[in-house]
């Protein structure tokens, strides 16, 4: 350890004793060291006086980290054993040699006060909601400033007249009418339809509900183009008296315009989309087809504003996301369900998109992929899938919607690094656990690996509760931590100098949002500005060297001409950008690649986003670039061209990741990478993944030689025990709604089972689903949360630990809604391992599961 190290070690101490104490604990040492400081500070007892006073007892080396001897008397006469005890416990640290101390006016700059300052700029500070929300996606990406005012709305066009009864729909329904280019003309149809598209369209009028299965990019949204087209013409030869309706639901906002576009282009249908701030009942009756997120649908019928009856058709894009609380299962229930059937039998024809038919649902992903897909079966109320049958038009398919070539795995192997790589990250780490060092709580960080989501998110908690004490040292040594750690991981990623400047430079951000000089402040910026520095000249002067990187060169000088297209997927926004910057300015692609990123939306920026993504799209599909550096957006849904080759950078996902990512490369003698270390974490789960693709492929091939009537039986079995689940949960759910409302509310209190202690007001407690939470930040405060080392994704929540009573008992999960982050960090209470006192008078109440609470009603979250 140098002279600054040391040096800063034993001021950080002094600064945190400094402020433990009260202006009279100063006051009393003044006069204690009245024979070794000037006058003028006598008699003061402020935070200023303090140092200043302590500054001179180093000029006339009366103390040192040496020597502390001098102070420890003072303090033992004022009785602060505490800050006596912090000083010997640090002296055990030191070694044993003599140093000089900082120069004088380099001490004289952090004399400023602490307390009594004004508030930091929340601007430019992050906050734990952004330090939490980049755990599972990074800082979010804005484009120039100019670009902030736009945004995209659809423009729907009035469809063209069309004389239905001229049209003869016998060549959707029978083989045996061929179904000519000269029909398609007749449709008004864009573009006529492929044979296995024309199978696949006759086989879903033939079997009602059902799912399409088929993979990515062999036209999905247009054969339910076409079939909303024959549904339609159909009604109007039928019942032209009558509107027609159809809704198309898609999984993410960020497809809207995109899946509209599309069926716009099969002609004669007014189409129209479901904006943020519309529902779909206003659009009912004037439309043919609205396309929406499937919450804007449950929102309408559980507000009991529109009815199954009034819709024809309903289209479940993605429909594999039909699990858990998922609102495609909130629309199921209303459709299945005879308690929620809104006392009518019309219901809705249903086809389900998909291209993978594996579970999303945790617990089913350990089941076969036939029980997998005997469940989404049901839960869609079908009872046969689509899919290719025909051997010439299998062949058609695999000869137009090209598959990669490659071995994936070609390039997984073992990562190699310089040394001075490894030098540089030792410096970085060795930044961490000095700062961790003098950090009240540390222990809670012990056990963690630096960098991991419990490590970050642990230290978020830990700045919570320093807020509450108002304990601004801890709260700066917090943010410091947090600042240096977010982007920790992506040091063994991206190149090694660009994480630091971002680092550095989201640390200057930090330390000019102070409005006033803080000490504490103003040491750990030096500390860290001169390390990070000292990290860049190294790196400036002798480069760290990644293999992963150099793979990632190698393949894209291997495989970007002018004439192709390709895809880099990355977890992170972050990723994305630095990824873009790194590429587009490396001397061996500089004259071969263009390059642009694009990255998934957040509901505060929702126009903007759009109108980021519209922008870079095109760029990708006409000339302006010819590789996309993108996070999952473009795994699921999103349009893109159709690609040479896709390369997935340090990111997996699950199997339907895998399959749709896969896709993408379509382009004839494509390729496909993965670019992780052998053996990594990413490496297992993307084995794991390609495993059960090929499950998927043999099931598939099984389903079509399949005797469908055991098929169809094995679907009516499950269909019929799963309403069964449904009406219970419902039966219990209602039963439980009509009783407490009839109680109402209560005042009163929550408190430990085990210790009796008050854990929080039962106001503060409210109901999602069957999951009864709490996220008011005192109950944080109040309670210990041990977060695991990796978060876990369990039914669209985000598993982060559990929240531990004062008196060890766990009380519940510390988790987050993914869908809805702006209710933060929250804890799933655990029934059992609470009690309540109304109007905070015994007796206590106690219930073993939530479902038997007949004593107060608990608020609903509302859903948006």
């Amino acid at each position: 350890m140098d002279q600054m190290d040391e040096d800063f070690e034993f001021r950080v101490v002094l600064l945190k004793i400094q402020n433990s104490l009260s202006d009279t604990d100063r006051k009393q040492l003044h006069f204690l060291f009245s024979k070794d400081i000037p006058r003028s500070l006598q008699d003061g007892g402020s935070l200023e006086d303090a140092l200043d006073a302590l500054q001179t007892l180093f000029d006339r080396a009366k103390i040192s980290r040496y020597n502390n001897t001098y102070l420890i008397r003072g303090l033992q006469a004022i009785e602060r054993h505490d800050c006596v005890d912090r000083l010997l416990s640090y002296q055990k640290l030191v070694p044993a040699e003599i140093i000089p101390t900082l120069p004088e006016e380099e001490q004289r700059n952090q004399a400023t006060m602490i307390r009594g300052l004004p508030p930091i700029n929340i601007s430019e500070r992050p906050t734990n909601q952004e330090i939490l929300d980049s755990l599972a996606e990074d800082d979010i990406m804005r484009l120039p400033p100019e670009t902030d005012k736009v945004s995209i709305k659809f423009n729907a066009r009035e469809p063209d007249p069309m004389d239905f009864n001229s049209i003869n729909l016998e060549p959707f329904e029978d083989s045996s009418h061929p179904w000519t280019e000269e029909y398609s003309k007749l449709l008004n149809l864009k573009f006529h339809p492929r044979n296995y598209q024309i199978e696949i369209i006759r086989n879903a009028i033939r079997n009602g509900n059902t799912i399409v299965c088929l993979r990515t990019g062999s036209g999905k949204t247009f054969i339910a183009s076409i079939l909303i087209k024959y549904y339609f013409i159909k009604h109007q030869k039928t019942n032209s008296d009558k509107k027609f309706s159809c809704l198309f639901f898609v999984p993410r906002k960020a497809i809207r315009l995109q899946q509209a576009n599309a069926i716009l282009d099969v002609n004669n249908l007014r189409v129209q989309i479901c904006e943020d701030d519309q529902t779909i009942d206003q659009l009912i009756g004037v439309n043919h087809v609205i396309v929406a997120t499937p919450q804007k649908f449950v929102n309408c019928l559980n507000k009991e504003t529109i009815r199954l009856s009034q819709i024809h058709l309903m289209i479940f894009d993605e429909c594999h996301n039909t699990s858990g609380g998922n609102p495609y299962c909130e629309i199921m229930k209303y459709y299945s369900c005879p308690s929620k059937q809104q006392n009518t039998t019309e219901k809705p024809l249903i086809i389900g998109l998909t291209a993978t038919i594996s579970a999303k649902d945790t617990n089913e992903k350990q089941e076969s992929i036939e029980k997998n897909l005997i469940s989404l079966c049901s839960k869609l109320a079908c009872k046969n899938i689509s899919t290719v049958c025909d051997k010439d038009n299998i062949d058609e398919i695999n000869r137009e919607i090209c598959r990669p070539t490659n071995d994936q795995f070609q390039y997984v192997s073992k990562v190699y690094y310089n040394s001075y790589f490894d030098e540089y990250l030792k410096l970085f780490q060795d930044l961490i656990k000095n700062i961790k060092l003098h950090l009240d709580g540390k222990e809670l960080l012990d056990g963690q690996e630096i960098g991991s989501s419990g490590f970050i998110g642990q230290i978020v908690l830990l700045k919570q509760t320093f807020e509450r004490k108002g304990d601004m040292n801890n709260i700066i040594m917090c943010d410091y931590l947090s600042l240096l750690t977010k982007k920790y991981l992506a040091l063994k990623n991206l190149p090694f100098d660009m994480v630091i400047q971002y680092i550095l430079q989201k640390i200057e951000e930090y330390h000019k949002g102070h409005q006033q000089s803080i000490p504490m402040n103003n040491l750990f910026y030096e500390r860290c500005k001169m390390e990070l520095d000292k990290i860049l000249n190294k790196c400036m002067e002798h480069p760290t060297t990644n293999s992963k990187l150099d793979t990632l060169v190698h393949l894209l000088e291997q495989h970007a001409t002018e004439n192709t297209k390709g895809l880099i997927l990355v977890q992170t926004t972050f990723y994305a950008k630095s990824l873009c910057d790194y590429l587009r300015h490396h001397p061996k692609l500089k004259d071969i690649i263009k390059t642009t990123w694009i990255v998934g939306q957040t509901s505060s920026d929702h126009a903007l986003t759009i109108h980021e993504q519209e922008a870079r799209l095109r760029q990708f599909q006409g000339d302006e670039c010819n590789v996309l550096i993108a996070t999952d957006i473009v795994q699921e849904g999103l349009d893109i061209p159709t690609c040479s080759y896709v390369i997935r950078y340090e990111f997996v996902s699950d199997e339907i990741g895998t399959i749709q990512s896969r896709g993408r490369a379509r382009a004839q003698n494509s390729s496909y990478y993965l670019i992780t270390e052998c053996d990594s974490m990413n490496h297992k789960r993307e084995k794991k993944n390609k495993f059960r693709e090929e499950e998927m492929e043999e099931a598939i091939d099984r389903w079509r030689t399949l005797d469908k009537d055991l098929f169809q039986r094995a679907v009516e079995i499950k269909t019929n025990s799963l309403i069964n689940d449904w009406e219970n949960a419902l039966r219990v759910e209602m039963q439980q709604k009509a009783m407490l409302q009839k109680i109402g509310k209560k005042n009163g209190s929550i408190c430990c089972r085990k210790c009796n202690r008050e854990l929080g007001e039962l106001a503060w407690l409210k109901k999602r689903n069957t999951i009864y939470f709490i996220n008011n930040p005192e109950f944080f405060n109040n309670n210990e949360c041990k977060l695991d080392s990796i978060y876990e994704n369990f039914q669209e929540n985000l598993i982060m630990g559990d929240v531990i009573c004062t008196c060890g008992n766990s009380l519940g999960g510390c988790q987050k809604f993914i869908d809805r982050p702006e209710l933060g960090t929250l804890c799933a209470l655990k029934c059992k391992q609470i009690k309540f006192k109304i109007d905070k008078q015994p007796p206590y109440i106690e219930f073993q599961q939530w479902s038997k609470n007949n004593r107060f009603e608990v608020e609903e979250l509302e859903e948006i």
